[in-house]
């Protein structure tokens, strides 16, 4: 878990954010880290493939001089769209509407 954990802080995620990868990485199989993910943190691997890359998406987004497409490209989506659909499956709002409900403080 510690590994897989390394794996995602070095920055891997915003170009590899399947479970495959990850397990690939590890000599493991994917059904194997989710197991371990699982058990060791109570969370599947996915849910920390997601967290992590959700945090830089969202950290990106409050930087409002980066267009969605320079966002989308930086964390290696094949498309603005999918990218949309991507925030919008984890934070249930549109990048767009994330970024207008953010505090100026």
């Amino acid at each position: 878990m510690n590994r897989f954990i390394g794996l995602l802080r070095s920055g891997q995620y915003k170009t590899h954010r399947e479970v495959s990868f990850y397990a690939s990485q590890l000599c493991i199989t994917p059904k194997y880290l989710t197991e371990v993910s699982k058990k060791v943190s109570g969370f599947h691997a996915n849910f920390w493939i997601d967290r992590f890359t959700i945090t830089e998406i969202t950290r990106l987004l409050s930087d409002k001089t980066l267009t969605l497409k320079e966002i989308s490209e930086r964390m290696n989506f094949a498309s603005v769209s999918y990218f949309c659909r991507y925030v919008m499956r984890i934070l249930k709002v549109t990048p767009s509407a994330y970024r207008s409900s953010r505090c100026e403080c």
